[in-house]
């Protein structure tokens, strides 16, 4: 079995006798989840990029394990984003107003404590608006249709930071509300896509910068000029086939 950021299912296909258990993790902050990790993953997969500095100590310990022989520790060149993502630049002409997708979260998630930050309407006056807000309930959207909607808009704004990643990987100027660290936020800027990130509150001179650079690159799409896209898929494929 293959989980990616889902500690709990090692823990099940050991119960259930499977004799191989991967997890690829990316999300160093989430220190309850990734302890579970050890209780049942045979093989461990993380990101070259991943930070130290955020993880508790998950890392230094999970080299300790693969040393013991408890599981095996592979490094990936790569996000997930990699693995199921084809890179796609996005037309330059504009719609006129601009047309965005929101996506703001509930920030009841595990990990959310002390990242949220606020996105008040002020923020996307003046655009047509895509609203696919987190919902608390049930919806009639399909989630998978997700990214399928990014072929429709100009920009994105959003507080989820796994949202960010993969509508900027896929050429979308993507300007991300929240205060969140992860090394594949970090990544994703250091390769040159067009993510656009602000921590604090949606006022001042910083948040104008912010957004005034986000609203003008939503125009100038045809100047990308990112890193190569990683081999992260043939990477993994190789390590599953190893294994």
């Amino acid at each position: 079995m293959v989980a990616m950021n889902a500690p709990l299912m090692p823990w099940a296909g050991r119960l259930a006798r499977l004799s191989r258990r991967w997890c690829a993790v990316d999300t160093e902050i989430q220190h309850r989840n990734l302890r579970w990790l050890e209780r049942g993953v045979t093989d461990l997969v993380v990101p070259t990029h991943w930070r130290e500095d955020l993880d508790d100590g998950r890392l230094a310990a999970w080299k300790r394990g693969a040393a013991a022989g408890r599981w095996q520790l592979h490094r990936l060149d790569g996000t997930h984003q990699h693995l199921h993502l084809v890179p796609i630049r996005r037309p330059a002409d504009l719609s006129d107003p601009p047309r965005i997708l929101v996506r703001r979260l509930l920030g009841t998630g595990s990990h959310d404590h002390g990242e949220m930050v606020a996105l008040p309407d002020a923020v996307i006056d003046g655009f047509q608006v895509l609203a696919w807000d987190e919902e608390g309930g049930s919806s009639d959207r399909m989630a998978w249709s997700l990214l399928d909607r990014l072929s429709d808009v100009d920009g994105v704004v959003t507080q989820s930071t796994t949202f960010a990643a993969e509508a900027a990987y896929l050429g979308v100027p993507t300007l991300l509300v929240s205060a969140a660290e992860r090394g594949y936020l970090d990544r994703v800027e250091a390769e040159g896509w067009p993510l656009f990130r602000h921590r604090g509150a949606c006022e001042g001179e910083a948040w104008l910068d912010v957004r005034a650079r986000w609203a003008t690159g939503m125009a100038l799409t045809d100047a990308l000029a990112p890193d190569p896209w990683p081999n992260a898929k043939a990477e993994f494929d190789a390590l599953l086939q190893d294994g």
